[in-house]
């Protein structure tokens, strides 16, 4: 199937869809069901294909594609946050972002979206997350915290995710927790001192993300066994 087109019409939802289940894996769906914990319908069409996809419909009029909304499947809604994330205008980008948080319907669907995020964009991201955190939808509020995550690179930031973390005393849901406790772990490795200092005068953090936060930690192999037994102290009892 062409996808790198000038037009995209209705007829072609139904093209498409086909064309996508050319690839599906039918072996696989039971093991990838599983780890994506989703209720759609799963063709299980390998990563590297479904970028390759995305890739060919950017290079073409992708916003008649995105205007489709073809979302029958886990794969055509990867596709079409795969698509965002290579959208260049912020305005634009999250036009069609708004449409993908209502379908976007778990952690995979998440965390498949790469924002490209500098200087000329930087507060703009900072304000979506603040506003995804506050969001009533579990991958809403992980996205708001995968938002940091892109951006923990930057200094500056620390604050705004320290503080970010310290309002989610109060989340209960796993996949938000799990990515609060990367988030956590991310900022020990890279701000040992600030963020321990911080995990340790904040005595009201879910104990849920500082304990998973640690466990991330102790797995990782960027830290030394000596650094890694030492963050058994700000451990969180339940």
């Amino acid at each position: 199937m062409e996808l790198n087109k000038m037009e995209w019409m209705i007829s072609d939802r139904a093209f498409f869809s086909d064309y996508l289940k050319t690839f599906q894996q039918k072996d696989k769906e039971a093991w990838s069901r599983n780890i994506l914990q989703t209720k759609l319908d799963l063709l299980c069409i390998p990563t590297k294909v479904l970028s390759s996809i995305a890739d060919e419909i950017s290079k073409g009029n992708y916003r008649a594609f995105l205007d489709l909304k073809i979302f029958d499947s886990y794969e055509s809604i990867a596709i079409y946050g795969k698509i965002i994330s290579k959208i260049k205008d912020f305005d634009e980008m999250v036009h069609y972002l708004t449409v993908y948080l209502d379908v976007m319907e778990n952690w995979a669907h998440c965390d498949l979206l790469s924002f490209k995020i500098d200087q000329s964009n930087k507060d703009k991201f900072l304000t979506l997350s603040e506003l995804y955190l506050m969001d009533t939808r579990t991958f809403v509020r992980r996205l708001g915290l995968m938002i940091l995550f892109q951006m923990v690179k930057d200094r500056s930031v620390l604050p705004i995710i320290f503080d970010s973390i310290k309002k989610l005393k109060g989340e209960n849901e796993y996949y938000v927790i799990m990515m609060a406790g990367w988030l956590l772990s991310e900022c020990i490795i890279q701000y040992r001192e600030q963020t321990l200092e911080y995990m340790s005068y904040e005595k009201e953090l879910n104990q849920r993300i500082v304990n998973k936060g640690i466990q991330k930690c102790r797995e990782s192999r960027r830290m030394t066994e000596i650094e890694k037994d030492q963050l058994l102290s700000y451990k969180r009892k339940h």
